[in-house]
């Protein structure tokens, strides 16, 4: 198992979060339930991505066991008992478990979550709703800051952050009662990081 970081208890919410997202499986269930939130049972995800249930059913009792989900209403279904899970708190909430996290965890989680980030814009573009909306955007690029710089290019992603968490709280509600056309299912890419250097800019 990866060390999870220095000093940290085996049962602390950074090791949990590190034991229930050790396999991509479980970062794919738990962002298809934040991205957006929403309940979901073992048995209706399974159909969703094709996955051999008793496979699902696993995968969400380890992100329940370790508490990242819970069981909201059970459903008898011929004989067997249909499970509806709902997230603990949003994926994007474990701000202190995450910095509590050793590096090598760190680098795991993150690559599963952006290769699911790629996945859904590549659906997008495939499908062709990734211009349906007229003011779509996608930006991309590396700049030179200093220290001063970093501290501001940050903070402004980290209150964008906050601010699209608050207009999906908002819209919780509303979007209940619409019907499915008039509902748009959004995706945003919120990222910022030192960037490798290349051969010619080490000099």
């Amino acid at each position: 198992m990866v060390d999870p970081g220095e000093g940290i208890s085996e049962n602390s919410p950074a090791v949990l979060m590190a034991r229930a997202l050790s396999h991509p499986a479980r970062i794919r269930i738990l962002t298809h339930m934040n991205a957006p939130r929403r309940q979901l049972s073992p048995s209706k995800w399974s159909e969703e991505v094709d996955m051999p249930l008793s496979r699902a059913a696993y995968h969400f009792r380890q992100l329940a066991k370790n508490g990242c989900i819970e069981i909201v209403e059970t459903i008898p279904r011929r004989g067997a008992t249909e499970h509806v899970y709902q997230p603990v708190k949003r994926a994007m909430a474990w701000s202190r478990e995450w910095e509590a996290l050793g590096s090598a965890v760190k680098q795991t989680l993150a690559a599963s979550a952006l290769r699911n980030a790629v996945e859904v814009i590549g659906e997008a573009i495939d499908g062709g709703t990734f211009e349906a909306l007229d003011d779509s955007i996608l930006s991309w690029d590396t700049m030179r800051v200093d220290d001063e710089g970093w501290e501001k290019a940050n903070g402004i992603l980290a209150r964008a952050l906050g601010e699209l968490l608050a207009v999906a709280e908002e819209c919780e509600e509303r979007v209940a009662d619409l019907p499915p056309e008039k509902v748009h299912l959004i995706s945003y890419l919120v990222s910022s990081f030192e960037s490798p250097r290349r051969a010619n800019e080490l000099d």
